[in-house]
């Protein structure tokens, strides 16, 4: 159950990391199910804070998980919200070339790494270069410093919870051990990790399932 796993987590934002990590595990039925779920108990403006966090949590996870799956995400979540909340939200894009300062947005990006990696960004920075120049480019610059550093709806830390909820699908042990102890740089309690982790694994538990109801 979500909300005995997850309950060291706000409400809108546990349903974020469980539509995330259910967006990483390509089940976009299971985020229909929960949207259906938070349609009925959820106030409205807790519904407003959900589908707006989740959105932009799997905007932010294109970095992890990639554009196919978060479309289909984003697809089955907005497909499935109250059409009353759908027209209560922007209907222009909060990301234009106005904003987009070169400078400005890498060094974000490096700020945000240096803040995840603390004493082994430089390291990991290096050994990624030597790889391919461009590869940490696009990571520093368009990734961290476009995506995952803007705060306007997610912060850092709560960035880092989703990213966590994105990783465990995917099996790669490496990262998520990183963006876990991230997620504590950025200020994420030992108990809001391991709910971000349990919600994640929940969804994983029931990825093969149809009975949606039982999250």
């Amino acid at each position: 159950n979500l909300d005995t796993v997850g309950a060291a987590i706000k409400r809108p934002l546990r349903y974020a990391i469980a539509v995330t990590a259910m967006a990483s595990a390509n089940v976009p039925g299971h985020i229909s199910a929960l949207t259906k779920h938070c349609n009925g108990v959820l106030s409205r403006d807790e519904l407003f804070q959900y589908t707006e966090l989740s959105r932009e949590s799997l905007l932010k996870m294109v970095a992890t998980i990639g554009a196919p799956r978060v479309i289909n995400g984003t697809a089955a979540l907005m497909e499935t919200l109250d059409e009353s909340i759908r027209k209560t939200l922007p209907e222009l894009s909060r990301r234009n070339k106005d904003e987009y300062n070169y400078e400005t947005v890498h060094q974000r990006g490096v700020d945000l790494w240096r803040g995840v990696y603390s004493k082994q960004a430089d390291k990991l920075e290096s050994k990624i270069h030597a790889w391919y120049p461009d590869l940490i480019e696009v990571i520093q610059t368009d990734l961290y410093g476009r995506l995952l550093s803007d705060s306007r709806i997610l912060d850092e830390k709560s960035t880092e919870l989703c990213t966590i909820g994105s990783l465990i699908p995917i099996n790669v042990p490496a990262q998520l051990k990183s963006h876990v102890l991230g997620a504590g740089r950025l200020g994420a309690s030992a108990d809001e990790i391991a709910a971000a982790t349990a919600l994640a694994e929940t969804v994983c538990a029931h990825a093969n399932s149809t009975h949606y109801q039982s999250l």
